[in-house]
């Protein structure tokens, strides 16, 4: 089977099984059941799936905790730095309710929408907000891209593969243009927004977008919160490489906790490009491709793979939990600063 045809296979089943009102968590569960059906061999694969995946997820469910932890405390210095005070508890509550929404849009954009929504409503300030998630998804973009770039370097296996070099490099260039578009200097800039806010149906989108670029900005005046949002991401992206070798390890698979060090960043570099919904199919092919150089067979990749969907399927089967419960709960009182 050609890989297009796979990944029509698997986007079907999950667009059918959600137009007839499957959960879309459960969706993608099913697809990754039938993935392992299919492309390992019918019993073979589902016999795989069961004594490497599910059987191991009650063992592993909690590990999504340090993850959203770490995230959360680099969240929350950016906040507090632009005087804006959210509890870690709320954080952690609104970083959760992301992975359900990351279910439905490509990458990370659907919970990165969410939680920037959901702190908006809280401070009265969608600009703030946003503005706070974008440099905390930013910062740990340009880190995980510098860490793929090592690994890459310390991986000549990978060398030749067409994709994951493609990847890093349209990746990289993406991360550059994007860090000289939101710092910029502003004597470059203000004949375009003046340009632009002139323009009806862009005017109010430009203006929110000049707000949030200035208050991104000001991020560099402050050295020691540029360090520590930077020293955060790395043990952010320590912890997920622990995470996949835990994975392995819960599997019996003995791979290299050096060589996941260099190869789990480029994983996840091209999990985070805007593919599918979900990086469903993208995600299983690349720890199954990719940690072959290590000495894993494609099916152990695919296993390890299959039980760290487990993972984000179940954490955003809380998410979807805890956002009904936030839609009926007024918001709390721990927020600090709200502009009019």
């Amino acid at each position: 089977m050609e890989w297009f045809e796979a990944l029509a296979l698997l986007l079907g089943t999950i667009v059918f099984l959600m137009a007839i009102g499957m959960p879309g968590a459960l969706a993608f569960l099913a697809a990754n059941i039938l993935g392992a059906w299919v492309f390992m061999g019918g019993e073979r694969g589902g016999a795989q799936l069961l004594n490497y995946g599910l059987g191991s997820l009650t063992k592993y469910a909690l590990m999504p905790i340090p993850l959203v932890w770490a995230s959360c405390v680099k969240w929350r210095l950016l906040l507090t730095y632009r005087e804006i005070h959210v509890g870690l508890g709320p954080l952690m509550r609104f970083y959760t309710v992301g992975y359900f929404f990351n279910n439905f849009l490509p990458s990370s954009l659907g919970g990165d929408a969410a939680r920037s929504y959901l702190v908006g409503k809280r401070i009265g300030s969608q600009t703030e907000s946003l503005a706070a998630v974008v440099l905390e998804r930013l910062t740990g973009l340009v880190t995980l891209v510098a860490l793929a770039f090592i690994g890459y370097l310390a991986t000549p296996a990978i060398h030749d593969d067409v994709l994951v070099t493609g990847s890093l490099m349209i990746l990289g260039a993406g991360c550059l243009v994007l860090v000289a578009l939101i710092w910029a200097p502003q004597s470059l800039v203000a004949p375009l927004e003046t340009a632009l806010i002139k323009v009806p149906l862009l005017g109010k989108l430009v203006a929110k977008l000049a707000q949030m670029r200035a208050a991104m900005q000001s991020f560099w005046s402050a050295p020691r919160v540029v360090g520590l949002s930077v020293l955060y991401s790395f043990g952010y992206h320590a912890l997920t490489v622990v995470n996949v070798y835990v994975a392995a390890r819960v599997l019996g698979i003995d791979v290299s906790f050096i060589g996941l060090c260099a190869v789990t960043p480029i994983i996840l570099v091209i999990a985070a490009l805007p593919t599918t919904p979900g990086s469903i199919g993208v995600w299983e092919w690349a720890y199954s491709v990719l940690l072959l150089p290590l000495g894993a067979e494609l099916e152990q990749g695919l296993a390890i793979a299959l039980v760290l969907r487990g993972q984000l399927l179940f954490t955003s089967l809380v998410g979807g939990v805890l956002y009904l419960a936030e839609r009926r709960v007024p918001g709390p009182t721990d927020l600090g600063k709200a502009d009019g």
